[in-house]
């Protein structure tokens, strides 16, 4: 009888143990379908797909203003090219994008690439005039004072900087002449 008993116990353990496992189971099959749908609706949400995007943008610019803001930009205009360069190419990376949301109504990301890419051009074309200015009138734009840098936040804040650098040694240029 005893042993008919344990017998008894450990079917049920047994048993129950099978069910709790395949209910468990099942149980964690059900959120990844859940989880999919719910990226494959932020995926097909424009704006969310479009303020995400916005916000990536606007991560980079900081990252990359950051980069070239500590450099010299007389002594490291190579890295500074390089970084500029660098900014356009993750600038038209989103661009296919950025088309595609406009077509749908969505034009801010496609306006901000748009914006953005015309500031970074002139901040190459600017670097690239002061390769042919005498190297004795340098431009620095990390100081010891870096409060002066606390305005440079963007592309277009480095690209007005450096205009009024390269107008202020352009004039100094001329005035030695």
């Amino acid at each position: 009888m005893r042993l008919k008993s344990i017998f008894a116990i450990g079917a049920v353990l047994a048993y129950s143990t099978l069910l709790w496992g395949c209910g468990n189971g099942t149980a964690n099959n059900v959120p990844p379908q859940q989880n999919n749908s719910v990226r494959s609706e932020s995926w097909s949400d424009p704006k969310r797909l479009e303020a995400s995007h916005l916000e990536a943008l606007e991560r980079m610019e900081k990252d990359h203003i950051h980069r070239m803001v500590s450099l010299n930009a007389s002594m490291d205009e190579d890295k500074v090219m390089t970084t500029l360069e660098r900014s356009s190419q993750k600038l038209e990376e989103m661009r296919p994008l950025a088309e595609m949301l406009q077509l749908e109504g969505h034009p801010a990301l496609l306006q901000r690439i748009q914006e953005m890419s015309g500031d970074i051009q002139g901040s190459k074309t600017v670097v690239a005039e002061m390769k042919k200015l005498p190297q004795d009138g340098k431009i620095k734009i990390q100081s010891e004072n870096s409060d002066s840098l606390h305005h440079i936040s963007s592309f277009r804040d480095y690209h007005q900087y450096m205009q009024e650098k390269i107008q202020t040694l352009n004039k100094a240029k001329s005035a030695t002449h």
